[in-house]
């Protein structure tokens, strides 16, 4: 009796108290609703949103795009950019989507109306980098043909004469396979490397090695030293600023001379500096 009594109760509990429900006007917190054990979900209590009649009503007026100001540079000037870019957005979006002559003229204006803007931004930027030159990249990085040009040849004097400081300091592992077609072909790149630059590289076969490679020992432990997964593979021996020996790989695959020379001048410096040159 006393367990059917205890069962009755549990059940009574459980039925919804009709006096008890009663709307929730403010429902924005959902979490509120749904956790609530006092009252809300628990109580089958309806979740009855803010009136929503007026809130589209006024957001359907504000979307409406008004045609005749679209045009007008004095009503886009009241706008801020997010407005603006937002207007812009749905004038392209309506011209495209019905595409009437008043509509597509309205959009051609607002474009107008935008590279106006662009220019006269472009005009300020120019004169912002006249009296700011550290802001410049064109400096040291020049656009037209000329300066390019000019910088070109700069920067070839330089990394040869780089190149030339590190031959005696910085040497290479050039990882290869007797059986590797590539091998042979970049091959012909590290002949040039050491000619032009007298850098000491060591050539390393997997399994043996063909007559073409010059100083080479089979030597199947060093790639698994040095993680080497396939051929051909460069790895640099540099040392940084506190003259400790740093494994820079190069590259694998087939590299040009440039590219190869590129990246040990990059290396190079980056591990006596310990910083990344800032353009």
């Amino acid at each position: 009796m006393r367990l059917l009594i205890s069962f009755t109760l549990s059940m009574f509990l459980l039925i919804p108290v009709k006096g008890t429900t009663s709307p929730i006007k403010d429902c924005q917190v959902k979490e509120q609703y749904y956790k609530d054990r006092e009252r809300g979900w628990y109580f089958r209590e309806k979740c009855e949103e803010l009136p929503k009649k007026e809130k589209d009503e006024k957001k359907k007026e504000e979307d409406k795009i008004d045609w005749a100001k679209v045009g007008d540079p004095k009503y886009l000037d009241t706008l801020d950019a997010e407005k603006f870019r937002k207007l812009m957005e749905r004038v392209k979006e309506e011209a495209v989507y019905d595409p009437k002559p008043d509509k597509v003229h309205a959009y051609m204006k607002i474009q107008d109306y935008a590279r106006v803007k662009s220019v006269k931004f472009a005009y300020v930027w120019r004169d912002v980098l006249l009296k700011h030159p550290e802001l410049d990249m064109t400096t040291k990085n020049p656009g037209n043909v000329y300066g390019a040009q000019a910088r070109a040849e700069i920067l070839s004097d330089e990394k040869t004469k780089i190149m030339r400081e590190m031959k005696d300091t910085v040497g290479m592992f050039f990882f290869v396979s007797g059986e590797c077609p590539y091998c042979h072909r970049q091959n012909k790149i590290i002949d040039k490397l050491r000619n032009e630059y007298g850098m000491a590289v060591k050539i390393i076969s997997s399994d043996y090695c063909d007559n073409s490679f010059k100083d080479c020992s089979v030597q199947p432990n060093m790639f698994e030293h040095f993680q080497v997964k396939a051929t051909p593979t460069m790895i640099s021996v540099m040392r940084d600023a506190q003259d400790r020996p740093i494994f820079q790989p190069i590259g694998t695959g087939i590299i040009t001379l440039d590219d190869v020379v590129d990246r040990l001048v990059f290396y190079y410096r980056y591990h006596k500096t310990g910083q990344h040159p800032s353009f």
